[in-house]
């Protein structure tokens, strides 16, 4: 048990035994009065003794559970770092085990992890011969998978790809990404402040007349409406655009 538990339980056995136990003073009274003290002494005993069991048993078995997930934590950390330095090929749990450095693994959990914590788990595929590699969101290797699943997505209308996906997927993604310029479009969205990824098709790209800019951007329409603007615009012969409207993230 891990020292500092061992002294939380000496700890906690002395605060249990200083508990002082009251018991009902003797009196003269004999029968039901002496039966009554007894049974408040038993009642006044117990809940301490229970206590003390049901915490100890917590103690003992909180390092075992941390001890699973930690190891489990750190094989999928293993698996994906071996993935984006290039190492693909399926791994048994007795292999990871041994190129993770985790060799001091109880027999139990070497079982969980092959039987239940691996093969459920969504970053860990399970090949056919019951070994066991990383699964990235995206199976993409090099700059050019990148580039046409970008494109890919914005053809297709299937909206945008968070970068968070693609670091598990391609080495030095960044840099990739940087590559592209203008081609890729980043947005930071509101609710999680993650960064979205697009691809932005120069081909829809328009030359506009410096002139309606300056006149496009002297027209104020802060506070109003888009329904009141689109009614101005109908009264004056003017048609708005309408589209389908697309995923912002795929």
């Amino acid at each position: 048990m891990n020292p500092s538990l061992i002294k939380e339980r000496e700890a906690f056995l002395k605060r249990a035994m200083a508990i002082p136990v009251v018991e009902k003073p003797k009196s003269n009274y004999s029968g039901a009065s002496e039966e009554k003290g007894a049974v408040t002494s038993v009642h006044r005993r117990g809940p301490p003794l229970v206590s003390a069991v049901s915490e100890l048993r917590s103690l003992e078995l909180k390092p075992q559970l941390q001890g699973k997930f930690a190891v489990l934590s750190r094989i999928v950390k293993y698996m994906k770092q071996r993935h984006l330095e290039g190492d693909t090929h399926p791994l048994s749990v007795e292999e990871i085990l041994e190129e993770a450095v985790l060799h001091d693994t109880p027999p139990a959990t070497v079982k969980w992890l092959e039987e239940e914590a691996l093969p459920n788990n969504p970053k860990i595929r399970v090949t056919t011969d019951a070994k066991f590699v990383f699964k990235p969101r995206y199976d993409i290797r090099t700059r050019k998978d990148l580039y046409q699943l970008l494109r890919r997505q914005e053809l297709k209308g299937l909206g945008g790809i968070y970068l968070d996906d693609l670091t598990e997927s391609v080495p030095d993604v960044e840099k990739i990404l940087n590559s592209f310029g203008d081609h890729v479009i980043r947005i930071v969205t509101p609710h999680d402040k993650k960064t979205v990824l697009f691809y932005n098709d120069k081909s829809f790209d328009l030359n506009v007349d410096e002139e309606f800019k300056q006149q496009w951007r002297s027209v104020s329409v802060e506070g109003v409406h888009e329904t009141k603007i689109e009614e101005y615009l109908k009264r004056n012969g003017i048609s708005s655009m309408s589209g389908d409207r697309k995923n912002f993230v795929s």
